[in-house]
């Protein structure tokens, strides 16, 4: 039996992260075990249709969405909380619901529950700008300076007047040619499924791999897929048999929601320095908002590792260290990840 703690990685010369690896994809991955570095706690939470968000930077610093007091709040790799920003309003650095929290290049880009537009900050939790995009994100991903994805439940109809669930993809440094137009235009979009009506059963975590291709893991079905990032569909897997969660039905019509969700199938998905997935189960799983199902990037179920207690969310960063934020936002914890190899 082989171990290899992947935080470790970091220390050593880059070079020696690629020689690395095709060594340790000649083993099969057994397991992946986890021990606690770091607890941060009396944090606030958030509602079963929102996300308390968590990001970090190339430091180690950790910076949280706190919905209870419409915060962003900055700590540094011990724990101890260097700034915090944001109070309710609608001003620049104000919110309604902070809940996506996304680092790329020193520069956080948050978004807010049920309202359009993502905010711009440095790492110094300064306000930079506004990006006016035109519907809500229920998840983000910047891969660039000038490129970021998000996924969002928005009304994009095809022309036989059946609804497409996309991600769409931004420029953020784009200027509006038309002066009176309140909002950005996506440059491209990725359509990942299509649907006579509009349904919240669509909404989807992402991950975007280093080839651009592109990971989709549904909340409330369960179905992982995907797609390269010219919308060619690759590959669909299931982890529970195509098991359903439970939803109430309401009136409707074509663009109201006449299905809710009352459980959620995956709650979040993450990726580590290999390219695996982690995806976060719900309510389905056999120790509920607990078990982190780690994929290969071909689709292959390599392990499933238990949190010790129910989790929100997930995230690894740059050293691959594993964070989660527990059910209710409260409490942050980071873990070592120890990979077992046969």
């Amino acid at each position: 039996m082989k171990t290899f703690t992947g935080s470790l990685l970091i220390v050593v010369v880059g070079i020696c992260f690629f020689t690395l690896l095709p060594a340790q994809e000649q083993d099969r991955l057994r397991d992946i075990l986890i021990e606690e570095v770091l607890s941060l706690e009396g944090l606030e939470g958030n509602t079963f249709l929102q996300k308390a968000g968590m990001t970090t930077d190339g430091e180690g610093n950790i910076y949280i969405t706190d919905a209870k007091d419409y915060s962003i709040k900055k700590f540094n790799k011990f724990g101890q909380l260097i700034k915090t920003i944001g109070k309710m309003g609608e001003k620049p650095g104000e919110f309604q619901c902070p809940s996506l929290i996304e680092y790329f290049s020193g520069k956080l880009y948050v978004s807010e529950s049920f309202k359009p537009g993502i905010q711009v900050f440095d790492k110094d939790l300064n306000f930079e700008v506004k990006i006016p995009i035109r519907f809500s994100v229920t998840d983000l991903k910047v891969i660039s300076n000038v490129e970021f994805f998000v996924s969002a439940l928005a009304f994009d109809r095809t022309e036989e007047g059946d609804f497409n669930f996309c991600l769409y993809i931004f420029d953020p440094e784009e200027e509006k040619e038309d002066k009176k137009d309140k909002f950005i235009n996506e440059k491209d979009k990725v359509i990942y499924n299509i649907a006579e009506n509009f349904t919240i059963m669509n909404m989807v975590n992402f991950e975007i791999e280093r080839d651009s291709n592109i990971l989709i893991v549904y909340s409330w079905q369960d179905k992982i897929e995907k797609f390269s990032k010219d919308g060619n569909f690759l590959w669909t897997r299931t982890l529970f048999g195509n098991k359903k969660v439970k939803t109430r039905q309401k009136e409707g019509t074509k663009l109201t929601f006449t299905e809710y969700p009352l459980e959620v199938m995956y709650r979040a998905t993450t990726m580590d320095i290999y390219g695996n997935l982690f995806i976060l189960g719900g309510d389905l799983s056999a120790n509920k908002d607990r078990d982190v199902y780690v994929l290969s990037k071909h689709g292959e179920h390599l392990a499933t590792l238990i949190l010790p207690e129910p989790s929100n969310t997930i995230h690894i960063d740059s050293e691959n260290y594993l964070y989660s934020r527990s059910l209710e936002g409260r409490i942050l914890r980071k873990y070592v990840l120890e990979y077992v190899y046969e």
